[in-house]
C-alpha cells in the first residue's frame, strides 16, 4: 500500500515539472517580458533626458573622446535629435541586465539545468568583456582616431568642422563594434564548452585567424581608415590569443580510457 502510494505522488511530481506552456502563455509570457523590458529603457531614458538638455553628456562626449575637438550643428532639430538618441541609448545601455535578465527568464524553462547554470556562468563575464571593450574604444582607440582625421583633413589643407549628429553616430558605432569584438573569448569559451572548438585546434590556426581578423576590421572599420583597422584588429589578435589559453582551462577534460 505505501508503494502504492508513493508513486502516483511521483508521477504526479514529474508531471508538474514537465508542464507546457500553451502558445497563447508563450506570447503572454513574450509580451510581458517585452513590456518590462521597453519599460526599463523608457524609465531610464526619461531620467537621463535631463542631463541631456542642460549639456552634460554633450561635455563629457567632447572631454572624453574628442578632447577639444569643437561640434557644430547645421539644423534647428539636430540637436534635439541628438539628444533623444543619446537618451536612448543610456537607458539601453544602463538596462541591459534587465533585458538579459527577460530574455534568460523566457528561454530558462525550456533550458535542462546544466545549460541553464552555463548561461549564468557566461553572463557576468560577457557584461565586464562589453564594458571594458566601451572603455578601450572610448579612452583609447576614439582620440587616435578623431585626432588622426583631423590631421589629414587639416594636412589637406582644409579646415575640420565636425557636424553634432553624424560624430555622434560615429562614436556610438565604433563603439557597439567593440562591445562586441570584446565578446572573443566568451563566445570560443562557450563553443569549447559543447566540444566544437578546442584549445590546441584554436592555437594551431591562428594563421587563419590573422587573415579572417584583418579581414573582419577592414570590413567593419567605419571610416576606412587604415588607423581604425589596426586598432581594431590589433586588440582583436590580442583577444584570439587570451581566448587560447581561456578555452585551455574552460574546455572538457577528456578522461583517458
Amino acid at each position: 500500500m505505501s508503494l502504492q502510494a508513493v508513486e502516483p505522488r511521483a508521477s504526479s511530481a514529474a508531471a508538474s515539472d514537465d508542464v507546457e506552456m500553451t502558445f497563447t502563455e508563450h506570447l503572454a509570457e513574450l509580451r510581458r517580458r517585452l513590456l518590462i523590458s521597453i519599460a526599463s529603457v523608457a524609465i531610464i531614458s526619461f531620467v537621463a533626458l535631463p542631463f541631456m538638455f542642460n549639456g552634460t553628456a554633450l561635455r563629457f562626449v567632447e572631454n572624453a573622446f574628442l578632447r577639444g575637438i569643437p561640434l557644430h550643428v547645421f539644423s534647428p532639430t539636430e540637436i534635439i535629435r541628438v539628444y533623444l538618441k543619446l537618451s536612448i541609448l543610456i537607458g539601453v545601455v544602463a538596462s541591459f541586465p534587465i533585458i538579459l535578465y527577460q530574455i534568460y527568464a523566457f528561454v530558462a524553462p525550456a533550458l535542462d539545468r546544466r545549460v541553464r547554470a552555463r548561461v549564468v556562468w557566461y553572463a557576468l563575464p560577457s557584461f565586464a568583456m562589453s564594458a571594458l571593450g566601451i572603455a578601450f574604444c572610448g579612452f583609447l582607440v576614439l582620440p587616435l582616431v578623431m585626432h588622426a582625421l583631423l590631421r589629414i583633413t587639416e594636412a589637406s589643407g582644409l579646415v575640420g568642422t565636425y557636424q553634432l549628429e553624424p560624430t555622434v553616430g560615429f562614436i556610438t558605432l565604433l563603439l557597439a563594434i567593440f562591445a562586441v569584438m570584446f565578446q572573443l573569448p566568451i563566445v570560443l569559451s562557450i563553443l569549447a564548452s559543447v566540444g566544437l572548438v578546442n584549445a590546441r585546434m584554436l592555437a594551431r590556426q591562428w594563421r587563419y585567424a590573422t587573415i579572417i581578423i584583418v579581414i573582419l576590421a577592414a570590413i567593419a572599420a567605419p571610416d576606412g581608415n587604415p588607423l581604425t583597422m589596426s586598432l581594431l584588429a590589433a586588440p582583436l589578435l590580442v583577444l584570439y590569443a587570451l581566448s587560447v589559453i581561456v578555452v585551455r582551462f574552460t574546455q572538457p577534460k577528456i578522461s583517458p580510457r
